[in-house]
């Protein structure tokens, strides 16, 4: 499965509240970095799923506005959300960007970017590293 694919498919999952496709997805050392680090960082599959659920327990949701697979370890992802509440993560246009890195075919991070541009600017440096 391409990693185009299974975003859209584990997005679909998450959006019926299945949570069982994104943790199968993840890496067990997954990383999911904020725009800028901080505390607010998921440092493992446990507290990325914890963080998850709690989102969608509090009915945060949204479409996926873009995939596109940047190479074979990266994935940018658009998702314009749903609520957009004033303590929301920086948007570009209404759109949330995050580059995923996968790892063996696991996502082993996410990171969050403050515009596409930038998603793409830390994919390219992530691939060059």
């Amino acid at each position: 499965m391409g990693h185009e694919q299974l975003v859209r498919e584990t997005w679909d999952a998450l959006s019926h509240g299945d949570l069982r496709p994104l943790e199968a997805s993840l890496a067990p050392d997954a990383r999911w970095r904020a725009v800028e680090d901080g505390p607010w960082n998921c440092e493992n599959r446990a507290r990325i799923m914890e963080v998850i659920r709690t989102n969608l327990e509090r009915g945060l949701g949204g479409e996926i506005e873009e995939v596109r697979d940047l190479g074979e370890q990266h994935t940018l992802i658009g998702i314009r959300r749903e609520n957009q509440g004033a303590d929301a993560w920086p948007l570009d246009d209404g759109v949330r960007y995050m580059v995923l890195t996968f790892h063996e075919g696991l996502v082993s991070e996410m990171k969050g970017c403050p515009d596409r541009a930038a998603a793409l600017r830390y994919a390219g440096a992530a691939a060059d590293a």
